[in-house]
């Protein structure tokens, strides 16, 4: 159960890694000019402080918003606004900013309390001047979630448009309740996994439930050349860099993005073709 929660949490990273990279290097930018504010602040205060102390306070609350961010991704996947429905799911995206804040809060203040005494001495008490911080907390956190999930949508209906552009509109694919939006000219190749497939792209990898021939057939409708190399592989012909042949028949396959495979020779007229 848990190894089963944890790859379902890495792979909501992975399915939106150009979210992801951009969120991380969005923050690691605000922690930067954060950090260097409040020193420059106290300083100008006549009162200097460690600038350890603000790097740290600033970073475990960057390292809490990239662990919760599968939360604001699932939002997104399960919940996209649109005209007929934004104002339903109102009430969802309060209740998800309201678990952000909590998770953002705890895994924060925990990190603290660990660093806090080796590195500085003494002890961190978040609650130290009350619980009046909690409501602060919200609603920096609220401003926070709707950034993230505005920006998870924008970059979304971005992808999607450039697809179309290409003339090749995403193909909409499912896992359990969520999703998937698969862009043809990115992808890469898919495995089976019994009723699932699992789908790797240029831009990251997903989990969707489908078979291999269903998507094979989704993929050729949408303008991919996609080929069998083995029976429980199919890749985009397209995004084949090199084939070198292996002893016993076989291929070895170099695909965009530094992906390697091996193609079965019972597969070779496909490729050939």
């Amino acid at each position: 159960m848990i190894g089963r929660a944890l790859k379902a949490y890495i792979g909501t990273y992975r399915r939106h890694v150009a979210f992801v990279v951009a969120t991380v290097a969005i923050t690691a930018v605000f922690t930067a000019v954060n950090s260097a504010s409040v020193i420059s602040d106290y300083a100008r205060l006549g009162q200097p402080i460690a600038w350890g102390k603000p790097v740290m306070f600033e970073t475990t609350s960057a390292l809490a918003i990239l662990i919760m961010l599968p939360l604001i991704i699932r939002v997104g996947e399960v919940w996209p606004p649109t005209r007929a429905t934004w104002l339903r799911q109102v009430p969802r995206y309060i209740l998800a900013s309201l678990i952000f804040s909590a998770g953002h809060v705890t895994l924060m203040v925990i990190m603290r309390q660990l660093l806090y005494t080796p590195l500085f001495g003494g002890s961190y008490d978040f609650f130290r001047g009350g619980y009046g911080a909690i409501p602060y907390e919200y609603w920096k956190d609220l401003r926070t979630f709707v950034l993230l999930t505005g920006a998870f949508f924008l970059l979304k209906d971005a992808m999607a448009g450039r697809a179309a552009k290409k003339g090749m509109a995403p193909i909409e694919l499912r896992s359990g309740a969520t999703r998937i939006l698969l862009d043809p000219a990115e992808f890469l190749y898919a495995k089976a996994a019994a009723n699932y497939a699992e789908i790797i792209t240029l831009t990251g990898e997903s989990l969707a439930r489908i078979t291999l021939k269903e998507l094979e057939e989704k993929l050729k409708e949408g303008g991919v050349q996609a080929v069998r190399v083995h029976r429980s592989m199919l890749v985009n012909r397209a995004m084949i860099q090199t084939i070198d042949p292996l002893p016993g028949g076989d291929m070895k396959l170099a695909l965009k993005g530094g992906h390697t495979l091996r193609a079965s020779r019972r597969y070779k007229a496909g490729l050939d073709q």
